[in-house]
């Protein structure tokens, strides 16, 4: 039989088409997974890396904030309250239970220990700083607690501000209770208007001349908020006007205040000791601030248990929580020394 060209058959002639055997596939397929697993496993390991810093990031942004805040006021306690003569301490009269039973002045500092949770810290001062809250003058004398003190201007004043009036001698502490109109700063006799929150009114009362400065008061309670949201304790800040208080910074633990006092008499501004509890808030010039910030979320690959601040004892249980830890110490520069 005869082929056209071209076409002559025969076994010898066949050709194998091209392709892979089954043992070549399989062992591809084992590459690419045995790869596969190695690129998975080191995305997952950079994720979680790259989670873990994001959230120690965001406990320290959230320290550095707190800190912020409480230096500011720490470091102004006191100002605009007249330093006193002789180194005889001048105090502001406030309400009894304002910041405690039985406290009824404070000059700039007031503490209140927690050894078993986070401390608490007042802080009073004169507030002029802000262009748009500008400090005025007393234009009328005062001669006793009034329900109206009238004023050069009225200009950035407003219903429930606090306010101080301070002389060369004395200070005291009222709250508007109504808005201000003409030259008239309104208030009731209640709360910190009360005649008995102003039993020691000045010899002549405060007058015109000399000059009797008036000016917005910045009385802070600041405090950690833990019952509201128990999963993420707050910084708060009160600013003791009635109103709410507010967030400041988020998940922070603990906060812990040791005070560096002058026990020198006279005083001479150098601190001799450090106290949690300062009989005589008066010789502070030093506060060391601890604070506690943790992760907004626990991680299960992390084992960690509160550790110690301050006077509080350390937890006794790994809840899963990042924390981290700043410590400062603040210097309070008007001491009235």
């Amino acid at each position: 039989m005869r082929y056209p060209a071209g076409r002559r058959g025969g076994a010898g002639n066949r050709h194998p088409e091209a392709g892979f055997t089954l043992i070549e596939v399989m062992a591809a397929m084992v590459i690419f997974i045995i790869a596969m697993t190695a690129v998975f496993a080191t995305f997952i390991s950079q994720q979680k890396s790259f989670t873990t810093q994001s959230r120690v990031a965001e406990i320290q942004q959230n320290l550095r904030e707190g800190v912020e805040f409480i230096m500011r006021d720490i470091r102004m306690a006191g100002y605009g309250i007249p330093p006193p003569p002789d180194n005889v301490t001048i105090n502001v009269t406030i309400p009894n239970n304002v910041v405690a039973a039985g406290v009824t002045t404070m000059r700039g500092l007031y503490a209140k220990d927690n050894t078993t949770g986070p401390d608490q810290i007042y802080v009073l001062y004169r507030f002029d700083m802000d262009a748009n809250q500008p400090p005025t003058l007393l234009s009328s004398g005062m001669g006793t607690s009034s329900t109206a003190i009238s004023v050069s201007s009225i200009t950035g004043f407003a219903n429930g501000d606090l306010i101080l009036l301070a002389s060369d001698t004395n200070a005291d502490l009222f709250q508007i209770t109504a808005a201000p109109s003409g030259n008239t700063l309104p208030h009731d006799t209640a709360g910190f208007n009360a005649a008995a929150a102003h039993p020691t009114f000045p010899a002549g009362g405060y007058l015109t001349n000399p000059a009797t400065v008036v000016a917005k008061a910045r009385f802070a309670r600041y405090f950690i908020d833990t019952a509201t949201d128990p999963a993420h304790p707050t910084l708060m800040v009160d600013r003791m006007d009635g109103q709410t208080p507010q967030p400041v910074a988020d998940d922070v633990e603990d906060l812990q205040l040791t005070y560096g006092i002058d026990t020198s008499v006279p005083a001479d501004g150098i601190v001799d000791a450090w106290t949690a509890t300062p009989a005589d808030p008066s010789q502070i010039r030093q506060v060391r601030l601890q604070m506690m910030g943790r992760a907004r979320l626990p991680d299960k690959d992390w084992s960690e248990t509160r550790p110690a601040l301050g006077n509080r004892a350390g937890g006794t249980t790994a809840d899963g929580y990042r924390r981290r830890i700043i410590d400062v110490v603040i210097d309070v520069r008007n001491s009235g020394v």
